[in-house]
C-alpha cells in the first residue's frame, strides 16, 4: 500500500483531522475508510489537552468499501423511550393512560415510574367540629318571695362575711327589705367599717359586687344584695330620696326635663323607686356606661 493510499492525520478534533486527510488524499468521504485512532481530549482548562488522530485509507479499485473499525465515527445515538412498566398492586386493574401531547423521552435504561390507578373509594365525610358546651343561665324562680330559703341565705351570707372580713373588727347584721323584689341588706359596723367605703364609695361597690357574686353562687333564688358599711348606704339612700323629690318639683314647676348627674345602677334604682308613685313626672335612664344618668320629665297628661 503506497503512502498516498493511506494517511494518519492529527488535529485538534476528529472532524478537522478527517478534512485534512481527505485533502491530502484528494478524495471524498465515500472513497475512503476512516478509522479514529484517538479522539483526543480537551483537558482541564487547557492542561492535559491531546489532539485527535485519524487514519484515512483509500478504497482499492473495484473493491467494496472496507468496514470501518468500531472506533470509527459512531452513528448518532437516538434516544428511544422504552415502554413504561406499570407496577400495580394485587387485585388492582390499571387502565393505560392515553398518549400525552408532549411525550417525555426517558434516558435509555431508565424506567419512568408510573403511579398505579387505585379504585375510587367513598368520598371522605367532613368531621363535625366538636360542639362547645353552652352555659345555660340558671332560671329564676317563678315566685321568688315564696320560694326563697331566707334562713339558708342569711347563714351563707354570715359565713361569707366572717371569712371575707376576718382581719377587720366588724360586726354584721342582716335584714330583708321588700321593694320590687326582695333585697338582703348586709350592714357592717365597727371601728374599721369606714375604710370599706373609700372615695365616692368605689371600694364599697367593688366589695359588694364580690359579696353578691359569691352569695348567688352558693344559694338559689331571685333577690338583690346590698352591702352597707358604717351606715353609708342608708345615709346615701335618704339623700337620694330627698334629691329625687326636689328635682321632680323643679321639673314640674319649670315644665322642662331635668337631668341628674351620672350614678351607678343601684343609686338610679332608688330614684326610679321613689318617683314611681309620683304621677306628675316620668323617669328614664339615658347614656351608656359610667355616663348613664336619670332624666326627670314632667308628665303633661297629669295637667
Amino acid at each position: 500500500m503506497t503512502p498516498e493510499e493511506s494517511v494518519v492525520v492529527t488535529a485538534p478534533s476528529v472532524d478537522e483531522a478527517i478534512i485534512l486527510g481527505l485533502t491530502r488524499l484528494v478524495a471524498t468521504r465515500d472513497e475512503v475508510t476512516i478509522e479514529v485512532l484517538d479522539e483526543g481530549s480537551r483537558g482541564f482548562l487547557g492542561i492535559g489537552a491531546r489532539e485527535a488522530r485519524v487514519r484515512l485509507t483509500r478504497h482499492s479499485p473495484g473493491g467494496e468499501p472496507a468496514v470501518a473499525s468500531p472506533a470509527a465515527v459512531p452513528p448518532p445515538a437516538v434516544e428511544v423511550a422504552p415502554e413504561p412498566v406499570v407496577i400495580a398492586e394485587p387485585g388492582v386493574i390499571v387502565t393505560p393512560e392515553p398518549e400525552l401531547e408532549s411525550p417525555v423521552v426517558a434516558s435509555p435504561g431508565v424506567t419512568a415510574p408510573v403511579t398505579p390507578t387505585l379504585p375510587a373509594g367513598p368520598e371522605p365525610q367532613p368531621v363535625p367540629a366538636p360542639s362547645q358546651e353552652k352555659r345555660v343561665p340558671r332560671p329564676r324562680a317563678e315566685h321568688p318571695t315564696t320560694h326563697l330559703n331566707r334562713t339558708l341565705i342569711e347563714k351563707t351570707a354570715t359565713d361569707i362575711a366572717e371569712h371575707l372580713f376576718a382581719g377587720l373588727n366588724l360586726q354584721c347584721s342582716l335584714s330583708w327589705e321588700q321593694e320590687d323584689r326582695p333585697s338582703l341588706w348586709i350592714s357592717l359596723h365597727g371601728k374599721d367599717a369606714d375604710i370599706l367605703v373609700g372615695p365616692r364609695a368605689q371600694t364599697l361597690d367593688s366589695v359588694q359586687y364580690l359579696f353578691r357574686t359569691l352569695l348567688h353562687r352558693l344559694t338559689e333564688g331571685d333577690y338583690n344584695v346590698v352591702l352597707d358599711a358604717d351606715g353609708y348606704r342608708k345615709r346615701r339612700q335618704r339623700n337620694l330620696e330627698a334629691l329625687a323629690r326636689k328635682m321632680a318639683n323643679q321639673a314640674v314647676q319649670s315644665g322642662q326635663t331635668v337631668r341628674l348627674k351620672p350614678m351607678p345602677a343601684h343609686e338610679r334604682r332608688v330614684i326610679h323607686m321613689v318617683l314611681r308613685q309620683d304621677k306628675r313626672v316620668k323617669t328614664e335612664s339615658v347614656g351608656k356606661g359610667p355616663e348613664r344618668a336619670i332624666t326627670i320629665m314632667p308628665d303633661k297628661k297629669a295637667d
